[in-house]
């Protein structure tokens, strides 16, 4: 079996078992399962499940489980959010957000400490096996110092920006 074919059948599979779980819930939500006492447990309540699709696209699979997890599966009643409470959640979204953002920026950082790492070394290396050029090397080496830490610099400015602009 390819594996496409086993990624069908498993998603098929999950699809079929989810909404078999929202029958259950809506045949709960409904009482047909919840409070009935010793007549349920008489007669059991069976759930069909669908079978699994396998000639429908990846897309279409997708788009049904993504409508199906939009639904409702929850048997309480959420209630209605203030605007206030909505504000605070999308806030602390941007906050968590922004600081996501610096983070990703902070990876040029790595970058340069490795860059700086290996110039030093290998201005220790040429200075070692040629001791007449050592100075020139060393100036060659400030300046690709120099060069290294505009990156971090820049790098620090754009973590800043997002932070606080």
């Amino acid at each position: 079996m390819s594996s496409q074919k086993a990624v069908q059948l498993s998603l098929g599979t999950a699809r079929s078992l989810s909404s078999g779980l929202a029958r259950l819930q809506a045949a709960s939500a409904q009482g047909m399962l919840a409070g009935q006492g010793a007549t349920q447990a008489e007669k059991p309540m069976m759930v069909a499940v669908q079978a699994p699709i396998l000639c429908a696209s990846p897309s279409a699979i997708a788009s049904g489980i993504r409508a199906q997890a939009a639904g409702p599966l929850s048997l309480h009643k959420q209630a209605p959010l203030s605007n206030s409470v909505v504000l605070e959640r999308s806030m602390s979204v941007l906050a968590a957000s922004k600081m996501v953002g610096a983070g990703c920026a902070t990876i040029a950082l790595a970058g340069v400490g490795a860059g700086l790492g290996v110039m030093f070394g290998s201005l220790i290396n040429g200075a070692a096996r040629n001791p007449n050029i050592a100075k020139q090397l060393v100036g060659y080496a400030l300046l690709g110092f120099a060069l290294t830490e505009s990156i971090a610099l820049f790098s620090l400015l754009v973590v800043f920006l997002i932070l606080f602009a």
